[in-house]
């Protein structure tokens, strides 16, 4: 049996190595069943690629980092026998893992974490309650949750639509939930929400049917429906909320269904779908601070020609470019969500992130703020808002620069400041 002082000295080592971004170093002391585990824990959707060990413990490096900040150093250890738990500490918090070591005591045979989402600070459950409620779309049931404050009704009610590859009805990404935090911290200010589970979560779409408006659009109008007959909401104040695809597709919701108050779009485009001269902003899914080698440049370049193909519309409607069909490219090529926004005449409040570093991340950078450009441009009607908020990211999650998405592996929340500006802007907007 390895001696307890062993084990934990094996497992501080290794540890330290790992806080101190030292990947190589650490992964030296991972035996060969350890490498597999490392990668074999990391979500598949957090693997780029074929991930080896090293790149794995990069991007849980990372994770921590855009999550908690600046490593300070290895907290706690206990060992049970072979196997032990560290606590890593981080100015903003800190994150436990579970390490195992070799019987003989010379390598590290798993690391891996388990992280948990916790709901914000901001959010005080006893203030709401929620109820599951089912969305008829016609063809298909959706599952939903009717979140609803304590007191006397009838409130303001908020629709929550979903972004791209989120299913759920919590907008679900890793261990953080948008739209539960933005559903329990809106209802924490007297507003009900309704938030409800994406079509392909559990129903399949013909590639022929692959459009905007029957994966988005259709649904949220069903949803729209359903949260006007809820006997706590006043069905003239009802809101669109979106969240990036979401927020793209809102005025185009609130267009088909008729009778709402506002618009509210998190960080979804003016107009899609992203330009190729753009593209530099993909570098950084590559790598943090952009720096690409070959291989990854001509990706990057392939990236660059399709992105060009989808903005003219050079492909077929039965091919597969970006894993949709073109069916629903064609139909992204077709919303104008800031022209659609204008010719409604319906306030609207756009929310705009900016988190990433001025000199590894310029090209991302200088995107985010060309993106909030374009919306304070945009001819809005009376009573609308775009806001920047800087230092957070695309799940409006506030954190150090540079970013990554690997974070979301951590958890995290909605950035209070939003909540607080959204919910003082529909009890503002919605009529009297």
């Amino acid at each position: 049996m390895v001696p307890r002082d062993d084990v934990e000295d094996t497992v501080r080592t290794f540890a330290t190595r790992f806080g101190d971004q030292s990947v190589a170093d650490a992964a030296d002391l991972l035996t060969a069943a350890g490498r597999e585990a490392v990668v074999e824990h990391l979500p598949d959707e957090f693997q780029q690629g074929e991930p080896d060990a090293e790149d794995a413990l990069e991007q849980y490096w990372w994770g921590l980092y855009s999550q908690y900040g600046r490593f300070e150093g290895v907290g706690e250890v206990r060992v049970d026998g072979t196997d032990a738990t560290v606590t890593f500490d981080f100015e903003n918090g800190s994150e436990t893992a579970s390490v195992s070591v070799a019987d003989e005591g010379d390598g590290i045979t798993g690391f891996s974490f388990s992280p948990e989402y916790a709901a914000p600070d901001y959010v005080d459950e006893r203030d709401f309650g929620e109820r599951e409620v089912t969305v008829d779309t016609g063809d298909v049931s959706l599952d939903g949750l009717l979140t609803v404050p304590d007191g006397s009704g009838p409130f303001p009610g908020v629709l929550l639509v979903h972004g791209a590859g989120i299913h759920d009805p919590d907008g679900t990404a890793g261990n953080a939930k948008i739209l539960r935090d933005l559903a329990w911290g809106l209802a924490s200010e007297g507003i009900a929400t309704l938030r409800y589970e994406k079509r392909l979560a559990d129903h399949e779409v013909a590639d022929e049917a692959f459009t905007l408006d029957r994966v988005v659009t259709d649904d949220a109008v069903a949803a729209l429906t359903e949260l006007a007959a809820a006997e706590e909401v006043t069905a003239d104040a009802l809101f669109v909320v979106g969240h990036s695809q979401g927020g793209m597709a809102a005025p185009r919701i609130a267009a088909r269904y008729g009778g709402v108050a506002g618009i509210v779009n998190l960080d979804g485009p003016a107009d899609p779908p992203l330009a190729p001269e753009d593209a530099d902003i993909i570098r950084y899914e590559f790598e943090v601070d952009g720096d690409l080698d070959a291989e990854q440049e001509a990706r990057l370049e392939d990236d660059r020609e399709t992105l060009r193909r989808i903005a003219t519309g050079e492909f077929e409607d039965d091919e597969t470019i970006h894993g949709r069909p073109g069916t629903w490219h064609r139909s992204v090529n077709e919303c104008t969500p800031a022209a659609t926004a204008s010719d409604l005449g319906l306030p609207v409040f756009v929310a705009k992130t900016s988190r990433a570093d001025e000199e590894t991340q310029a090209e991302l950078l200088t995107f985010q703020r060309q993106e909030f450009e374009v919306w304070q441009a945009a001819d809005l009607p009376p009573g609308s808002r775009v806001e920047l908020y800087e230092g957070v990211d695309h799940y409006f999650q506030a954190g150090p620069t540079p970013v990554t998405m690997d974070g979301l592996y951590f958890g995290g929340n909605v950035a209070e400041e939003l909540v607080t500006d959204l919910a003082t802007w529909v009890h503002e907007t919605a009529p009297q």
